[in-house]
C-alpha cells in the first residue's frame, strides 16, 4: 500500500512539473494573414458632389388663345422634332385664314384694275387728252392697290402661322414629361401658357464646384498630361451608393466665372447618356484630379485602426505582434495612404486579431488579400 502511495505522488509531481515548464516556455504562434505595404504612382483625385443637367431642356408653351382639344403623344417618352404634341381648337383660325385669303383675292383683282386704268392714261397723256395731274393720280392709286396686295399677302402669312400654332409640335427631340395641362383648358397666346418640358437625355450635364485654385491646378493637369487617349483625361461619375457609372464624363472648361457669393467656379462634365441613367436633378459624386501623380504607400482600409492615440495598425516584427501608429493621407481606392510610420515591404496584420496583444508570437499565413489598386478617391468631408 505504501508503494502504491509513493508511486501517485511520484506521478502527481511529475505533471506538476511538466505544467510549469509549459507555462514558462514559449508561447504557441498564432496564425494570422498580413499584406505587404505597397507603393503605387497615381493621381490623387477627390469625390465632389455634383448634379445632372439636361443637356438641353425646351418649354412647350401655347402661341394662340384656344381651347386645348386633345393630347397626341404619351407623357414620359420620346419626341421626335415636329412632332404634333396637342391640339387646339382652331376653328377661329381657318375663319380668320379664309378672311385673310379674300382679302388677298380682292387687292389682287383691284391692282389688275388699276393698272389696266393706268396703261389708259398712259396713251391718253401723250395724246394730250388728260392732263399730268390727272395721270398722277391714277398712278398713286395703282401704286397704293400694290401695296394693298402685299398687305394682303402679310395676313394671310400671319393667319396660315396662327393656323399653324393651333397644333403644337415638339420644338426639340428629347424625353417629353407629363402634360401640364388638360383637354378642355384655355391656353393664351398673352400668358404663354406652359404645355409641356422636353429634356434632351442622350447626353447630360453634371455641375459642381471648385475653387479658382484648384481649377488652376485641374488645367495643369489636364494640359500636361502625355497620355494620347481621352480616358485618360476623363472625370467618373459616381452615384451615390458609390457605384461608378460606366461613361466617363469630358470636363468643359469654357464659360467660366466665379461665385461672387461662394468664391467658387462651377465646373461642367458632358456626359454619355444612352439608357437614361442619369435624370435631370439627380445628385452624383464626380471623382476630378487634386494633384500630381506621385508615389504613395497604401495599406488595406481594413487594416488600419482608429484609437484615442491616432491611428494604428498591427505589424509583424521578429515573428511578433507589435502595434505600430501611423499617419493617414487620403483613402485611395479602399487602402489608405501612409505619410509617416511605415515602410515599403512592411507586413501588415489584415487578420481579425482584435484579441492578441502586443508581444503575441504569430506565423503567417498565404495571404488573400490583393495590393491596394491605384484608382484615387479622396473623398471630400
Amino acid at each position: 500500500m505504501k508503494k502504491l502511495l509513493l508511486v501517485g505522488t511520484l506521478l502527481m509531481a511529475s505533471s506538476a512539473s511538466l505544467s510549469f515548464a509549459a507555462q514558462q516556455g514559449e508561447q504557441q504562434a498564432v496564425p494570422v494573414e498580413v499584406t505587404e505595404v505597397t507603393s503605387e504612382t497615381t493621381t490623387i483625385t477627390q469625390n465632389l458632389p455634383g448634379r445632372v443637367v439636361a443637356i438641353r431642356t425646351s418649354e412647350v408653351r401655347a402661341r394662340v388663345n384656344g381651347i386645348l382639344e386633345k393630347r397626341i403623344f404619351t407623357e414620359g417618352q420620346d419626341v421626335k422634332q415636329g412632332q404634333p404634341l396637342f391640339q387646339i381648337d382652331d376653328r377661329v383660325m381657318k375663319a380668320n385664314y379664309a378672311a385673310a385669303k379674300a382679302d388677298l383675292s380682292n387687292a389682287v383683282a383691284q391692282q389688275k384694275l388699276n393698272k389696266q386704268t393706268l396703261k389708259r392714261y398712259e396713251e391718253l397723256l401723250k395724246q394730250g387728252a388728260v392732263s399730268q395731274q390727272e395721270y398722277d393720280t391714277y398712278l398713286a392709286q395703282s401704286q397704293q392697290a400694290d401695296a394693298r396686295v402685299e398687305q394682303a399677302k402679310a395676313e394671310l402669312a400671319k393667319a396660315q402661322i396662327s393656323l399653324d400654332y393651333a397644333t403644337v409640335e415638339a420644338p426639340i427631340s428629347g424625353r417629353i414629361g407629363r402634360a401640364l395641362v388638360t383637354e378642355g383648358t384655355l391656353v393664351s397666346e398673352t400668358n404663354a401658357t406652359h404645355l409641356a418640358t422636353i429634356e434632351q437625355l442622350s447626353e447630360v450635364y453634371v455641375d459642381f464646384t471648385r475653387s479658382p485654385t484648384e481649377l488652376n491646378k485641374m488645367r495643369d493637369l489636364f494640359s500636361n498630361s502625355d497620355a494620347t487617349d481621352s480616358e485618360t483625361q476623363s472625370i467618373e461619375i459616381l452615384f451615390n451608393d458609390g457605384t461608378p457609372y460606366e461613361h466617363p464624363g469630358h470636363l468643359e472648361f469654357s464659360s467660366l466665372s466665379v461665385d461672387p457669393d461662394t468664391g467658387s467656379v462651377q465646373l461642367r462634365a458632358l456626359v454619355k447618356n444612352p439608357d437614361y441613367k442619369l435624370l435631370p436633378g439627380m445628385f452624383v459624386r464626380v471623382k476630378a484630379p487634386v494633384a500630381d501623380s506621385q508615389s504613395l504607400l497604401q495599406v488595406p482600409q481594413k487594416a488600419v485602426q482608429m484609437t484615442a492615440q491616432g491611428a494604428m495598425v498591427k505589424v509583424v516584427k521578429e515573428g511578433k505582434l507589435a502595434m505600430q501608429a501611423v499617419e493617414l493621407g487620403p483613402m485611395i481606392g479602399t487602402g489608405w495612404v501612409v505619410k509617416k510610420g511605415l515602410s515599403k515591404g512592411d507586413q501588415v496584420i489584415v487578420s481579425n486579431t482584435q484579441f492578441l496583444q502586443p508581444g503575441t508570437p504569430v506565423q503567417i499565413l498565404p495571404s488573400t488579400t490583393k495590393p491596394t489598386e491605384p484608382e484615387a478617391s479622396h473623398t471630400q468631408q
